[in-house]
This record gives C-alpha cells, sequence and structure tokens, in this order.
C-alpha cells in the first residue's frame, strides 16, 4: 500500500484567531465575510479551543452579550507528523470540518476537509458515490417555516437539508443560509442598521430562502467525477437523485469515510470509526462508546484480525421529553465477511450496546456454523449479508 501522507504536507498556515473575551457579534461578522470552518480561540496567547457556525444557532444566543470562551469546543489533538488519515477519522468522530494542528500546546495551521480529500484522491479512484453516500437524508417541505429548518439543524447536527415539493427536489437549505439571511440580518435591525428593510422572520417559509438551482449527482457515478463537480461550482455537498427522487446527499465529510479507513489498512488490526449525525453530545457520552466498541475488539481480536468496526449514530423523531430515541447502525467489515447490528436506545451507549450484541450473536453463530457443519461459512455468509 502507498504511503499515507502527513498532516504537515497539507494543512493551512493561516488561520482566524480571536481573544476568549471577545462577544459573538463579531464571530458572527467573520463567519458571514470569511467563511472560515472554525475560528480559533486564544486566552493570554494559550490556545483553549475553537468555536463552529453551528454554536450561533443556539436558542435564547444573545451575543452581544455571550463572550467566546462560553462557547468553545475542545477539539481533539492532531500533530504534523500524524497521517492525514488520522486527521480523517477525528472529523467524522467529532463532526468536524477542520482541526487546528498543534506543535505542544502552539496552534502552528489548520487541516480541512478539503485538503484531506485532496491529498488521498489516488486512494479513492474505485468508489462509487452510492458507497459513501449518507442514505436516506433528512428533507425539509419548500412550505415548511425556517423555524422547523433551525430546530432540524440544531436538533440533528447537520448543516443542509434538501428541499422538495411534491417529492420533487427544489433547493437546499444550508446552515450558512440561516446565519446570513435569517440571524445576521435580524440583529443588524434590532440595532438599527436595517432600519426600513425587509426582515425575514422564523415564521417565513424555507423556500424564501434556499438556495437554487441544486447540484446534483448520481449514485452510479465514480467519487471523482462527483468531486470535480464540488470543486468546479466551490461546493462542498450535492443531492444524489434517481428517477427525481432524493435517495442520499454526499458531502464532503462522508468523502472522509474511505479515507480514515486506510489508516487501519496500513497498521493492521481492527480500527473503530465512530459517526454522530446527533444534537449535542457531551464527552463522557462518547467516552462511554469508545470504551465499549474498544472492548468489543479485543474481545473478538482472535477470530478476525484485520477490519473496520464502523458505529454510526442517528436520532430518531420518537421523543421522551427533550431527548431523542438514537438509533445505532454497527457494521464490522473484514476481508471476507460483513456483519451489521442495529441498537436503539435512549443514550449512545445503551444502541450502541444493542448494535454490538447483535454482531457478536452473529460471530458466534459463524464459529458454532464452521465446527459442526461442513457448509457452515456458506450458512453464516448469506446470513450476514442479508442482515
Amino acid at each position: 500500500m502507498a504511503k499515507l501522507p502527513l498532516v504537515r504536507d497539507s494543512m493551512l498556515t493561516s488561520f482566524i484567531a480571536i481573544d476568549a473575551g471577545e462577544n459573538l457579534t463579531r464571530v458572527k461578522g467573520i463567519f458571514e465575510s470569511h467563511h472560515p470552518p472554525l475560528i480559533v480561540v486564544m486566552q493570554n496567547e494559550r490556545f483553549i479551543g475553537v468555536i463552529i457556525e453551528r454554536t450561533l444557532l443556539k436558542p435564547r444566543l444573545n451575543v452581544s452579550i455571550v463572550k467566546a470562551s462560553s462557547v468553545v469546543i475542545k477539539p481533539p489533538k492532531i500533530g504534523p507528523e500524524d497521517n492525514i488519515c488520522k486527521a480523517a477519522r477525528l472529523m467524522i468522530e467529532n463532526n468536524l470540518k477542520a482541526l487546528p494542528v498543534l506543535e505542544g500546546e502552539k496552534v502552528i495551521g489548520l487541516v480541512t476537509v478539503k485538503e484531506v480529500v485532496n491529498s488521498c484522491s489516488k486512494f479513492l479512484l474505485n468508489i462509487k458515490v452510492r458507497d459513501v453516500m449518507t442514505k436516506e437524508p433528512i428533507l425539509i417541505e419548500a412550505n415548511d417555516t425556517i423555524g422547523k429548518a433551525v430546530s432540524l439543524m440544531r436538533d440533528t447536527g447537520v448543516s443542509r437539508l434538501p428541499v422538495v415539493e411534491n417529492g420533487e427536489l427544489r433547493g437546499i437549505l444550508t446552515l450558512h443560509d440561516l446565519i446570513t439571511k435569517i440571524i445576521l440580518p435580524r440583529e443588524k435591525s434590532s440595532i438599527g442598521d436595517m432600519v426600513g428593510e425587509k426582515v425575514r422572520t422564523l415564521s417565513n417559509r424555507v423556500k424564501d430562502i434556499m438556495t437554487t438551482p441544486v447540484h446534483t449527482a448520481f449514485p452510479w457515478e465514480p467519487i471523482q467525477r462527483a468531486l470535480e463537480r464540488m470543486e468546479r461550482y466551490d461546493i462542498s455537498s450535492l443531492v444524489v437523485i434517481e428517477d427525481r427522487k432524493v435517495v442520499g446527499i454526499l458531502t464532503m465529510m462522508d468523502i472522509l469515510v474511505p479515507i480514515a479507513r486506510l489508516e487501519s489498512q496500513s497498521s493492521g488490526g481492527i480500527d473503530i470509526q465512530v459517526i454522530y449525525k446527533l444534537g449535542a453530545i457531551d464527552v463522557s457520552s462518547k467516552e462511554h462508546v469508545s470504551q465499549m466498541a474498544k472492548r468489543f475488539v479485543n474481545k473478538i481480536g482472535r477470530l478476525v484480525k484485520n477490519g473496520v468496526l464502523t458505529l454510526h449514530f442517528k436520532e430518531h423523531k420518537e421523543k421522551h421529553g427533550d431527548a431523542h430515541l438514537i438509533h445505532c447502525r454497527a457494521r464490522l467489515k473484514t476481508d471476507k465477511y460483513q456483519f451489521v447490528g442495529i441498537g436503539e436506545g435512549w443514550t449512545p451507549d445503551l444502541a450502541a450496546r444493542a448494535a454490538i450484541d447483535r454482531i457478536e450473536r452473529q460471530i458466534i453463530t459463524m464459529k458454532e456454523l464452521a465446527t459442526k457443519y461442513p457448509y457452515g461459512i456458506e450458512i453464516i455468509e448469506r446470513l450476514a449479508e442479508s442482515y
């Protein structure tokens, strides 16, 4: 296998940094004018975290009062000598489109999704759009309110919603659309900068601010062709259509998944990837899921030498109070077999436990069949494929 590129070969050396004492009014202005994937936050010349654009969707957030230090996110550490596939894995696990690159405790650069994908393009030659796209994406109707769109993005952690009407694609609504067309104009109006101008409210319709036309892809297209289209139009996603219906969405973040797998293929063993398509999730919950996955991998290590265990979380509409029911799809893919387990629970670790248990039962069944019956392996292969 070809040598994996390093972070230092792809990172950007320029980035935007602000002081922790700045209020979020300036943060909003930076996202509006410069469109950075994140903003680095410093306190007394010491790095304390980052701010991402999704933070601005928080309800009842008074940007003229709230300081940057109150909304920082502590990102995972990545260094210049780490390989780029590790950066891809950390971006997926933490739902971040960029990571600050640290040398010791000093930020020396930024590595973004775009740099990761570009540096690994030669590893994507045989991959189709359908292999990595997000299937059954969250959609919104053209006549739904903007307030509903804000709630969907805030609750599910997505940053774009395909807009449909009578089942057909009509446009796309992005997080950046909401920030620049709704939140910022409302703030300017409240301080008198837009007196006399019409300001849209959350009761307006999605079709009033959605972006058209929408750039699309087909499931059977090579991923390289889709990437060329993203580059040509300077966009980070394509809506995937088939028979005029939306069947998926392809984002730069989706393309990170096969890149992250390269790390495990080069080092051997079972790699663990966790993808959260959830709203807010605390660090302790992520740690519980990580520990559970590691225990499972250690347990089956004698039977399965190499592969990738992927845990994919998303929220159901079903709620208990403010909490959504969580759906976990676990997949263990090796060079010979693929096992899939589905689990649900009110916390990520409970959903993951149920999904992993189902995979474990399949592996035990495979082992028993292989021992007792001459055609046991063929039986379990069919079972795994149809699960």
